[in-house]
């Protein structure tokens, strides 16, 4: 396996003593501005029901669930590695009944009828195996007016990189607009984006 391969393979699912020690720290600090961007367009109120996909280290749940009150932060991620980081990390919180950690794969995740006021995802729509089911699923677990924000690198700095193609399926702006009304979300699906230093970071805002 290449070290191109390997990398690719652990952005997408942390493990070992790498994901642990490098993933983390590579997810703390190439995540970092797209966590705040999410975070304030998430727009957290007290009383939210909120899912994030994928929450590598935990930190953006931290920082949303710091603003709930009555409501309560949900995760799901399939790394055992990055679970057990993030559980640390939101101890307190998970200990206050604000923040639940899940170890799974969100499209075999059943959910049991819940319902989410907000949803969001940073950096993983790369890694859906089959992104118009997983879309749908999104749509289909939001409340009425319900809001999805999902977080991406622009296509042309990805591109530049040594990506593995087999793992990292990229997409432009208006292939994640068309994916997210295809999948049953409103036609006003937005992209917010700004620029720190040489990057550009994009956010897909969505309602149900």
């Amino acid at each position: 396996m290449s070290f191109s391969t390997f990398l690719s393979e652990q952005a997408k699912n942390p493990s070992g003593i790498f994901g642990r020690l490098i993933m983390s720290v590579i997810f703390d600090k190439g995540n970092a501005y797209l966590n705040g961007f999410v975070n304030e367009l998430m727009s957290i109120q007290a009383n939210d029901h909120v899912l994030e996909i994928g929450f590598g280290t935990g930190k953006l749940i931290y920082e949303m669930a710091r603003k709930i009150n009555h409501g309560c932060i949900e995760g799901i991620d399939i790394s055992n590695t990055m679970v057990s980081i993030a559980q640390r990390k939101n101890k307190k919180y998970i200990a206050d009944g604000k923040v639940q950690i899940l170890a799974c794969n969100f499209d075999e995740m059943p959910f049991k009828n819940k319902k989410f006021t907000k949803i969001c995802s940073v950096n993983t729509i790369y890694f859906w195996p089959e992104p118009e089911n997983t879309a749908k699923k999104i749509a289909g677990l939001l409340s009425p007016g319900g809001k999805f924000v999902v977080a991406f690198e622009d296509i042309d700095q990805l591109e530049r990189r040594n990506l593995n193609r087999n793992v990292f399926q990229l997409y432009s702006k208006s292939d994640v607009i068309d994916l997210l009304i295809n999948a049953g979300f409103t036609s006003d699906v937005s992209i917010e984006s700004r620029v720190k230093g040489k990057s550009t970071f994009h956010c897909a805002v969505a309602t149900r």
